[in-house]
């Protein structure tokens, strides 16, 4: 392959979100996240201590994602991360066990432990485990709920997903498709822990239908940059992907529609920032949770093109070279260039 065979697709971001994480953290999440995984049993082997490693990474997408909240923060958030992403590996294109959603959303929860002894539930002890760590900072029982609901909610989209995929197979349709894959995202998840990693939670009325709408508008643009980098991976695993989707149903190449979604991925980026202006003017004190929302956008994309994860240059079904890249633009129209976590060192606020 030559340079000249090779596409590079680019998703552009204003450049004012961006907010490299500390390189040299202490404690080293890395590092942390292997000791858990070990306490916890959770890998059994060096072959999985190699894939976490290797290819996981959690550490990678809590720093980037959630940049200033304090390391022992991300340290926590990069143990779900993990521990999440082990579980669904396990479970992609299969779904859950009867009741497996609901004992998840309860185990985090932290408020009874699961039973131990032989047979235990190693991932509903795990998700205990971060319950416990959620109740020691202090988080409120309204913020436990929300989470554990969410975490059962998106436990239970895997079903629908495995349903999607026994049904249909790779090719279920794009609207099909997206209408599973923005439950499958997670994006309810990663967004409620902004309200742990920088410890300042919304209150009953800021979660209102505007929050609500930012949620929904993650979820998209989360499916079209996960899909992006994950060509390949998809293919390799089975799984649908929106690009070869696309491209069958709207007679095109693969890397067409590659450019078809990285233009939808735009369109979605400008509601986006729409959103932030708008609310941002008329409750200053959503201010700092709009730039911490930012700030996870930006650094989960920056993670996948960082993560081993996924290929920095992938091949195609049609056998296209593709690469894909963040770019970086002038700051949304109205944006204020002063931000609450501007002058912020690495710290709860």
């Amino acid at each position: 392959m030559t340079m000249a065979d090779l596409h590079d697709i680019f998703l552009s971001y204003p450049e004012s979100w961006n907010r490299p994480p500390d390189p040299y953290p202490v404690p080293d999440p890395q590092l942390e996240v292997h000791r858990w995984l070990d306490r916890l049993s959770l890998v059994t082997s060096a072959g999985e201590h190699l894939k976490y490693g290797t290819i996981l990474r959690s550490d990678l997408f809590a720093r980037h994602s959630y940049p200033l909240a304090p390391p022992d923060r991300q340290t926590t958030i990069a143990r779900l991360l993990a521990l999440w992403a082990f579980h669904d590996d396990r479970i992609e294109g299969r779904g859950t066990a009867d009741g497996e959603a609901e004992r998840m959303g309860r185990a985090v929860r932290g408020v009874v432990a699961p039973p131990g002894g032989p047979g235990a539930d190693r991932y509903a002890h795990a998700w205990w485990d971060l319950g416990q760590e959620f109740r020691r900072a202090g988080m409120s029982e309204r913020w436990l709920r929300r989470f554990g609901a969410n975490l059962t909610a998106w436990y239970r989209s895997t079903n629908d997903e495995a349903a999607m995929v026994r049904s249909r197979g790779r090719y279920p349709g794009s609207d099909v498709y997206l209408a599973v894959r923005h439950r499958t995202a997670g994006q309810q998840v990663w967004l409620d822990l902004l309200q742990y990693a920088y410890g300042r939670e919304l209150s009953a009325a800021e979660h209102g239908r505007e929050i609500r709408t930012a949620y929904h508008l993650a979820e998209e643009l989360y499916v079209y940059f996960n899909d992006l980098y994950g060509v390949e991976k998809d293919a390799n695993d089975g799984m649908p992907n929106l690009v070869p989707l696309l491209a069958r149903e709207q007679g095109v190449s693969e890397i067409e529609a590659c450019r078809e979604v990285a233009r939808m991925h735009a369109g979605t980026l400008g509601d986006v920032c729409a959103l932030g202006h708008r609310v941002c003017a008329r409750v200053p004190a959503l201010a700092w949770w709009f730039e911490a929302y930012q700030h996870l956008l930006v650094g989960i994309t920056r993670a996948h093109e960082l993560s081993p994860r996924y290929a920095p240059v992938q091949v195609t079904e049609d056998g296209s070279a593709v690469r894909v890249r963040v770019a970086w633009r002038p700051s949304c129209a109205g944006e204020p260039r002063e931000k609450e976590f501007a002058h912020m060192e690495h710290g709860v606020l």
